[in-house]
């Protein structure tokens, strides 16, 4: 039995979270040029509502269960001085995060009974802070779906630097 994996690119590359073998589809901006093995792309910007329920219809279609979800969402390149005061970017910032967990709530039917979360963010930077909290929300929320599901799923958490 094979893998499903469904990887979510906000920003950035990581290689270490991709399973050759697994059968994926991958929500990004854009198409990566650095996976070799066969995917599906489904393009999104992850602001629009309707994208994300249509991702969810797909992935119906393809995955009987997800097995694992993956985050990546590192490699940001900030101007320092204006980063703190540019509004659309804060503001896009966080309603991509509220969109993200509107969409795991979708997937939640589609949870294996044994499921993982694996995270790729950036480390902790006092010059991101709304990069810090876009993670720790994420976070926090996944943690707290653990506990409420626990009767339910056994639901693990690997979080990458």
């Amino acid at each position: 039995m094979s893998l499903n994996q469904l990887l979510i690119i906000i920003n950035g590359e990581d290689k270490r979270v991709i399973n050759v073998n697994a059968n994926k589809i991958i929500l990004a901006k854009k198409d990566l040029k650095n996976i070799s093995h066969a995917y599906t792309l489904l393009q999104t910007n992850f602001e629009s509502l309707e994208d994300l329920i249509k991702a969810v219809s797909i992935i119906k279609n393809q995955f009987s269960k997800i097995d694992e979800i993956v985050i990546i969402y590192r490699d940001i390149d900030l101007n320092m001085i204006s980063y703190q005061y540019d509004y659309n970017y804060i503001k896009q910032n966080y309603f991509v995060l509220t969109n993200i967990i509107y969409f795991i709530n979708l997937l939640l039917p589609l949870f294996n009974n044994k499921f993982c979360f694996v995270l790729s963010f950036e480390k902790d930077n006092h010059y991101k802070i709304h990069l810090n909290n876009f993670r720790n929300s994420l976070i926090s929320y996944i943690n707290s779906l653990k506990k409420d599901l626990e009767k339910s799923y056994k639901i693990s958490i690997k979080k990458l630097d």
